[in-house]
């Protein structure tokens, strides 16, 4: 499997990880943000403050991998 491929699964995974914490959560200021899910292509091209919005639903879903476990830090 290439890095880019690989790269795609991790984005996918914590993405679905912050999403689901914006739902449980109940952080309305970022539910329109995960109406859909953006590819990392899509992702990587944002800006402004939809940028600014899935970056923070990005670091909700690496929290989330940490408190699981499943994701050290460097």
């Amino acid at each position: 499997m290439s890095r880019q491929d690989l790269d795609r699964i991790l984005f996918d995974r914590i993405w679905d990880l912050g999403a689901q914490a914006v739902k449980d959560e109940h952080l309305s200021a970022l539910a329109y943000a995960t109406v859909t899910k953006p590819t990392l292509e899509e992702y990587q091209e944002s800006h402004g403050t939809l940028q600014a919005d899935l970056i923070k639903v990005i670091q909700l879903g690496i929290l989330k991998l940490r408190e699981r476990g499943e994701l050290q830090e460097p």
